[in-house]
């Protein structure tokens, strides 16, 4: 099963966090984009995650659980985050980059 992460290539923070999955990505199951998304362009900061098998668009701690169920070394933080405390905890909004510390 592979998946395609759409991200902003204009956000520092998610072109670092995109080059980081592709290394750990050693299976080649995310596939990287900086197009437009099904839902548009993405959000600074944001990330959208087509499952392509299943046909289903993901955003937010959802998209961060499906790409790190593909990646080896991140599987049991996506499995982690199946829990609804965790979730909650980890689906907030991560503090600078929807704000003002993402300069670009």
């Amino acid at each position: 099963m592979t998946v395609a992460l759409f991200y902003n290539p204009r956000c520092p923070d998610c072109v670092r966090q995109a080059r980081l999955t592709a290394r750990m990505d050693w299976l080649g199951r995310v596939e990287l984009r900086t197009d437009d998304s099904p839902l548009g362009e993405v959000p600074v900061g944001e990330i959208v995650v087509v499952d392509k098998q299943r046909s289903k668009v993901f955003t937010g701690v959802y998209a961060t659980r499906q790409v790190c169920l593909q990646v080896p070394l991140l599987f049991l933080y996506g499995l982690a985050l199946y829990l609804p405390p965790l979730r909650l905890l980890f689906g907030r909004e991560k503090q600078g980059c929807n704000g003002d510390a993402c300069e670009f």
